[in-house]
């Protein structure tokens, strides 16, 4: 049977999207800040088309709750591609020195055309963007050291677009995530919804949890072992694992173990690092 595509595309990104073209000109360098969980599907390729030729980097978020083997593969393989990419949490000060490194040759170039035109030195213009929820705020804040931007485990959280002083050296401008209008894979949408980057009513909290396992299955199969004492699913339905985790953490509906309350807290845990370092996306893939 032909799945249907997913569509999630409300209107605040639609009028972001326009918003992010106008102020690619005003700025020196783009930063994209991506989940290194599932660093493709994490960017919008359209956003690509709007920064055009403008300076970019690329930031793997949360890669001390990655897959530390699959994160090198990544940045090797985004290197080869063309664009600088960094990896690191973004909650520590030792993204800030990575970040220096990378501006250097963009600071040199902007003081010696200020030089040539007499003018008085400026920051550095830098434009962040990203899907929803892969940390473009905890990125910004870890530039301030503060709580500046608004952050919050969940999408669409940013709405409009924020100028943020850092520093005498650094203006961000915070944008709000976009995410891309459709997705004809399905299979890149189930990697959204799994890491919280898309709104959870958009897909089942079932059908994610199956996606979830189905993964697991495949890649990590000791997975949920620590977590739940589930030693492996290999042979296991997954209304049957997911009973199990219901039992062993009393989630009950009307007095019978719950598959939704599993299905969230299995997804949750996922999310928040909990089960293990695991990256939803294969570089070698």
């Amino acid at each position: 049977m032909k799945q249907q595509n997913v569509h999630y595309f409300p209107g605040h990104m639609r009028k972001a999207l326009n918003a992010i073209a106008g102020f690619v000109k005003l700025v020196d360098l783009v930063v994209i800040v991506a989940d290194a969980r599932a660093p493709l599907a994490t960017q919008n390729p359209y956003l690509y088309d709007v920064i055009g030729e403008k300076k970019r980097l690329l930031v793997l978020s949360k890669s001390d709750i990655a897959d530390p083997e699959e994160t090198k593969k990544w940045i090797a393989y985004f290197a080869k591609e063309g664009t600088p990419t960094i990896a690191g949490d973004l909650k520590k000060g030792k993204i800030l020195t990575l970040i220096d490194k990378t501006a250097e040759p963009l600071f040199t170039a902007k003081r010696e055309k200020e030089a040539r035109l007499g003018m008085k030195q400026q920051p550095l213009r830098m434009m962040v963007i990203g899907v929803p929820n892969v940390g473009k705020s905890t990125f910004i804040n870890s530039f301030r050291g503060d709580k500046k931007a608004k952050v919050a485990n969940k999408a669409g959280y940013t709405r409009s677009e924020q100028w943020i002083r850092v520093s005498e050296k650094y203006l961000l401008l915070d944008t709000p995530g976009i995410l891309p209008m459709n997705y004809e894979d399905k299979r890149k949408a189930m990697t959204l919804a799994i890491l919280g980057t898309m709104k959870e009513e958009v897909l089942p909290q079932e059908e994610i949890a199956y996606g979830l396992l189905e993964f697991l299955r495949k890649y990590y199969d000791p997975a949920l072992n620590s977590r739940f004492g589930i030693a492996s699913l290999e042979g296991k339905e997954n209304d049957d694992v997911l009973l199990e985790i219901a039992k062993k953490r009393g989630l009950l509906e009307s007095g019978v173990p719950s598959l939704s309350k599993a299905s969230y807290l299995l997804v949750k845990e996922f999310k928040d690092g909990l089960l293990g370092p695991y990256s939803l996306e294969k570089a070698d893939a």
